[in-house]
């Protein structure tokens, strides 16, 4: 169905929260992009280091022992242990500056540093004794020329921080301060590493944290659970548009079509594309419902034109079929590939020998695409049909092979 155009719309997807579209023309780059890139900054386990300055036998030491406890225990109780593992490197490497750490993060492999230092122990803040943490986050991502990428990674990871950013312990308090402590290290870790596989091109393994640590945020009520939404609606997209599109895997293209509706039920990119899925599996019944959602839902689109078209050419509705492609006529601009359309009914044809396949076809190559192409097509299509049906669509074709 043609509702597998709107994949390639679907590339204009955030592939930073909050931050920047990637451009529909540039649909196939991104996505050969993603093929070629060649993961190494990655091993089997994906290594969290810390390298933090405190005192030891102190507070700041107790209490950064707690919180690698903590750490840990979230790994755990999140069934991440076996794929991440923390690494402590206080004691053997101190970093003063972004420089350093990058330097030795890039040198060494690891793939994310969390670094910095406690205050000095015995400070206080309005009569209580409190120690106060500098921390920082540096990880490998990649980057394009114009050094954009890059930015809007930083951006979007900053922003991040900035919201999770309690990082005081009083030490009547001590108990309750680190667990918030302990919880925000390991969410924006999570985040981090969620989305930079995401951005390498590991989508799947991208998945599998960022659904993990919504549920954990789900569970704790916390609104940074919306960021995790995001990015997983976006690589859902990716894997529909890789899975369900490229590799013809159209069982798996409609589940994560589901999961794209779970989180927004009027999403036309997983709509369009579930009820592709659904008529290539032969559930042409459920295609129809989900195609008719469309038509409620967004009825000037052309995308639903295009699709509604095709459904009631399946349908034998061909006036009804035909004033869609008139509609859709009308249109200035199309939201998707005019050439794939007419592939997909090219194919369709061969299959049904529905003739109205043709005219849908002939209609899309003569007004977007190769206007030879087009009459040849609409000739054919007056060929194989007849007056009794076909009336509008004939008279339409008819019409334009001669001009």
């Amino acid at each position: 169905m043609i509702a597998i155009e709107y994949l390639y719309v679907g590339i204009i997807l955030l592939l930073i929260g909050g931050i920047g579209k990637i451009i529909y023309d540039y649909k196939y780059t991104i996505y050969t992009w993603f093929k070629k890139q060649k993961i190494k900054i990655f091993p089997v386990n994906f290594n969290i280091v810390f390298s933090l300055d405190f005192e030891e036998g102190l507070n700041s030491g107790q209490y950064f022992k707690q919180i690698k406890n903590n750490f840990q225990q979230v790994l755990d109780d999140t069934g991440l242990s076996k794929s991440l593992k923390i690494i402590d490197f206080s004691d053997i490497k101190k970093f003063n500056n972004k420089k350093e750490a990058e330097d030795f993060r890039s040198k060494k492999g690891v793939d994310l540093i969390i670094w910095g230092n406690f205050s000095k122990d015995g400070l206080k803040e309005k009569g209580k004794l409190i120690s106060e943490m500098n921390l920082n986050f540096t990880y490998g991502h990649p980057d394009d020329k114009s050094g954009k990428l890059g930015a809007m990674i930083l951006l979007d990871i900053g922003s991040r921080v900035a919201q999770k950013k309690y990082w005081k312990i009083f030490e009547d308090n001590s108990l309750n301060d680190i667990k918030i402590i302990s919880d925000n290290i390991f969410d924006l870790s999570m985040y981090i590493v969620g989305l930079t596989l995401k951005i390498y091109g590991r989508i799947e393994e991208s998945v599998n944290l960022f659904e993990r640590l919504l549920s954990r945020l789900q569970n704790k009520k916390d609104d940074f659970a919306n960021h995790a939404i995001f990015h997983l609606i976006d690589c859902y997209s990716l894997i529909v548009f890789n899975s369900g599109v490229i590799k013809k895997d159209f069982q798996k293209g409609e589940d994560f079509c589901r999961k794209i509706i779970k989180f927004d039920k009027n999403s036309l990119f997983a709509i369009s594309n579930l009820a592709t899925f659904q008529y290539k599996t032969g559930q042409k019944g459920d295609a129809e419902k989900n195609v008719d959602l469309m038509l409620r839902l967004y009825p000037k689109h052309s995308l639903t034109e295009v699709d509604v078209a095709f459904i009631r050419i399946l349908q034998k509705n061909y006036d009804n079929a035909f004033k869609h492609y008139e509609n859709l006529i009308r249109m200035k601009n199309i939201n998707f590939n005019p050439f794939e359309v007419v592939e997909f009914l090219d194919n369709e044809y061969k299959n049904t020998k529905e003739p109205a396949l043709l005219y849908g076809s002939g209609i899309l190559s003569y007004y977007w695409g190769d206007k030879k192409i087009g009459k040849d097509d609409l000739r054919l299509f007056v060929k194989k049909s007849n007056d009794a049906h076909y009336r509008k669509m004939r008279r339409k074709a008819r019409k334009l092979i001669k001009l």
